[in-house]
């Protein structure tokens, strides 16, 4: 094992420490408010915006609307109008909804109840190593998409060996 191996392994153990000392549903807040939450609700509107859009009646909606606007003036019709205010709405829809699920389940993990603790700590523990872990990925994605190379500083690591076979691609 390498000082890098050893210093990823250190790091590690002490965000599973910070995660159990913290708990899940403190954990769960830390990483979904601020500029996390908002990236988290472009995500869900990217991932769902689609599939709403296509249900037969939102789409004559958004149809008949941007039809509408481009006969009012036909710049409004080339940019599509009513599919952006769509997209606004629904993002204010999954803020509102990130913002209700992460204080319900918060709520629910902050009971003061024995078996309650023991499994807020430990789901805590768990959240806190995987968010890590996972902005590591995103970190390593947006070097190679800006044509960085750290391959070489890290090889023959754990983390080289996570950079050459990540699963997140922007490209």
């Amino acid at each position: 094992m390498g000082t890098l191996d050893a210093v990823t392994v250190i790091a590690a153990i002490l965000f599973a420490g910070l995660g159990f000392a913290i708990g899940f549903g403190r954990t769960l807040k830390f990483f979904t408010k601020g500029i996390f939450g908002f990236v988290l609700s472009i995500f869900a509107c990217a991932t769902f915006g689609g599939m709403i859009q296509g249900i037969p009646a939102v789409a004559e909606w958004i149809a008949g609307l941007n039809a509408s606007l481009g006969e009012a003036w036909s710049f409004l019709g080339t940019i599509h109008l009513a599919t952006v205010i769509y997209y606004i709405v629904l993002f204010f829809v999954m803020q509102l909804l990130r913002i209700l699920i992460v204080k319900l389940i918060a709520g629910v993990f902050s009971i003061d109840v024995l078996v309650m603790r023991i499994i807020n700590r430990i789901l805590g523990m768990l959240l806190m190593v995987a968010a890590v872990l996972l902005l590591t990925l995103l970190v390593f994605a947006l070097i190679e998409l800006f044509g960085g190379d750290i391959y070489p500083s890290l090889e023959g690591s754990f983390l080289g060996t996570l950079y050459r076979n990540n699963p997140v691609r922007f490209s």
